[in-house]
């Protein structure tokens, strides 16, 4: 899975235009997983659809064994599936692939096998650190987005830390002691050795908290335990985002971490330091000029700590007391910017917090406003008009769609006005349709206003369906060029429409509409989720049909160059000469092996001779271990009823 530096990914209709850098995340009902997919609104759909067992229906429909039936599907034969597949991975050309597998299998045999799993965790984790050396991973570039590759060393432990929070932890540690044993033992100037250290830190500190908000859902404590470790190294706008997801689970436990941070990071730089800054107020921006910087989500009905917001105000006044008695113009690190100094940090901080600290904290109102005059009569002339433009810049009220076309109008600058015509559709959620077209086709860059209006379309649809206005959403979906993304829409309008009605002859009629359009759509990763989605849909009504799609799933899949269902995000991307605005939605169909697992619930023995049909090594593997999982499953069950029944007699 690709992981976007310095910003999380966002759902196409909360996007804010950007130059030249990454659009904020997505909410949090959208938030990835290791493994999969939020099921809850297809889960609804089936109670629309079905009102008998499925197991029934699927046997008495298609003449095929049920699950429950079927001879294949024991503990036996499951635990030889996973071995089997362990031994294939041997023959991968991909080193991360076999890593996937290797995980996965070792999780599913945890219960039944605990040695062996810890022998092929082992196994995985010493490929990805090979692997790590070997590559170096070094962050490369799509257009204008820095794009880093995952650390394998820390999926393997956080998936071992789901199975064994102590161990996991143990592991973290000893690799984070030899990554400082090199980097101390690295043959490099002093200069050098600073400026690396600081980047290798703050990249070690990221990956740390992407691995634990990956757990914070599933598990907390060892989610706690790799942001905990991260208080080591330089602070990134990571902290916030793992603080915001753990906020969601435990507001307690996220309190109680921010005060570790907190005290961690108090003698940070204001550059490190303000990345503390917005959870405390429940703020979607740093207070500071970060070196790198996002929209957080803040979870909903968040409640601000005045607590923390008292104590992290005092740490600002009491760095102000300290930068006025031996002022330093050391500017912060802000990359790709006009550095700002400390003095200038502390001023910005206090000055966009301001209005808070009022209304939470009254009693500090004359010591802020004290440390303000103060910061601010050590700045040279230049760095206050800087200071006050930066200020200005992010307070002002947002011109209107009219004024933005407006002063576009003006611009002599072909690149530039483009630029400004681009950001003002960007921009357009709330304006009457024709007249952003008519804005949109001004564009005189023909790529970038075909993106546009694509774009256009696409988000106009979205928002109709989510306002269930589901005509008009049919409509602007027929206008989206790209068939795979129109199959997308389609699929979520079906849902919608079934979740309205309990008509089965009419959820058949929507879903073949669906069907038809996935059919002349393009064989890409979209296509085939909404293929997978349709199948299994179509198991509540029509398991025969059901197969038909499954198959054609696969066909599609079979098609696809190295398919890779691991990011559930599709980008947009729309770029300028002079700008870049990226976005792009969840595609909240299934994944193979989410639609495999689901299918082997129902026909054990159909889902395991469609995972064999898969062209590609790896997804043949992966989906056969989640047919294996329905049957591990069913056997540990019966291992507990039938302990339970021994000890009742007792």
């Amino acid at each position: 899975m690709l992981r976007r530096r310095w910003c999380e990914s966002q759902d196409i209709d909360d996007t804010i235009p950007s130059a030249g850098r990454l659009d904020p995340e997505i909410s949090s009902s959208r938030s990835l997983t290791l493994l999969g997919v939020d099921m809850h609104h297809i889960l609804f759909v089936v109670l629309i659809l079905i009102g008998a067992s499925v197991a029934n229906i699927t046997s008495a429909q298609s003449g095929l064994p049920s699950t429950e039936n079927s001879s294949l599907c024991t503990g036996n034969t499951s635990i030889d599936t996973i071995r089997q597949q362990i031994e294939i991975t041997k023959t991968f050309d991909s080193t991360p692939q076999r890593i996937t597998i290797l995980i996965r299998a070792a999780d599913l045999l945890w219960i039944l096998e605990e040695n062996r799993a810890r022998s092929v965790f082992i196994e995985a984790l010493e490929l990805a650190r090979q692997n790590f050396k070997e590559k170096n991973q070094k962050p490369s570039r799509e257009g204008r987005l820095s794009v880093e590759m995952p650390d394998h060393r820390y999926t393997v432990i956080g998936a071992i830390a789901k199975r064994d929070p102590a161990w996991a932890k143990k592991l973290t540690n000893q690799m984070l002691q030899e990554e400082t044993k090199e980097t101390e033992g690295a043959s490099i100037t002093e200069n050098q050795r600073t400026s690396d250290t600081v980047q290798r830190t703050a990249e070690t500190a990221q990956k740390l908290l992407t691995a634990g908000s990956f757990l914070v859902s599933t598990d907390p404590v060892s989610a706690l335990n790799f942001a905990t470790a991260s208080l080591k190294y330089s602070p990134t706008l990571s902290l916030t985002i793992f603080l915001y997801k753990l906020a969601e689970v435990n507001p307690q436990a996220a309190d109680a971490f921010y005060l570790q941070a907190l005290a961690a990071y108090a003698d940070n730089s204001m550059n490190g330091f303000l990345y503390l800054s917005a959870y405390p107020f429940g703020s979607p921006r740093d207070a500071g000029e970060m070196s790198a910087y996002t929209i957080y989500r803040v979870p909903s009905g968040f409640t601000p700590n005045r607590t923390l917001q008292r104590q992290f105000v005092q740490i600002l006044l009491n760095r102000a007391r300290s930068f006025l008695e031996a002022p330093v113009e050391a500017p912060a690190a802000v990359h790709g910017r006009d550095p700002v100094s400390e003095a200038g940090q502390l001023w910005l901080a206090l000055t966009r917090l301001q209005d808070q600290i009022h209304q939470s904290l009254p009693d500090l109102d004359g010591s802020v406003e004290q440390a303000r005059q103060g910061m601010y009569s050590l700045l040279s002339h230049d760095s206050q008009r800087r200071v006050d433009q930066l200020f200005k810049g992010r307070n002002q009220p947002p011109r209107s769609f009219d004024d933005q076309v407006e002063a576009a109008g003006k611009q002599q600058d072909p690149e530039k006005r483009d630029q400004m015509l681009a950001f003002a559709v960007l921009g357009s959620a709330a304006e009457d349709l024709d007249r952003v077209i008519q804005v949109a086709e001004r564009i005189s860059d023909s790529d970038v206003r075909n993106k546009l209006l694509a774009w256009l379309f696409f988000s106009r649809a979205q928002a109709a369906i989510k306002d269930k206005r589901l005509d008009d959403a049919r409509r602007l979906a027929s206008k989206v060029p790209e068939l795979d993304r129109r199959a997308y829409l389609y699929s979520n309008i079906a849902e919608e429409s079934i979740k309205q009605s309990n008509d089965q002859a009419q959820a058949r009629e929507i879903l073949e509409e669906v069907a038809d359009t996935v059919a002349r759509a393009p064989s890409t990763v979209v296509t085939a989720r909404a293929l997978l989605g349709l199948a299994y849909l179509y198991i509540k009504i029509d398991v025969n049909r059901a197969i038909g799609l499954l198959s054609d799933a696969v066909k599609c899949i079979n098609r696809l160059e190295a398919p890779d269902f691991s990011n559930q995000y599709v980008q947009i991307r729309i770029e300028g000469k002079t700008f870049g605005f990226y976005t792009g939605f969840q595609t909240p169909g299934f994944n193979p092996e989410n639609a495999f697992r689901e299918f082997a619930k129902v026909n054990y023995d159909d889902a395991f001779y469609q995972a064999s049909n898969f062209a590609d090594k790896p997804m043949r593997a992966l989906t056969t271990l989640a047919v294996a999982e329905t049957c591990l499953q069913r056997a540990v069950a019966r291992q507990k009823s039938e302990k339970t029944k021994k000890k009742e007699k007792f």
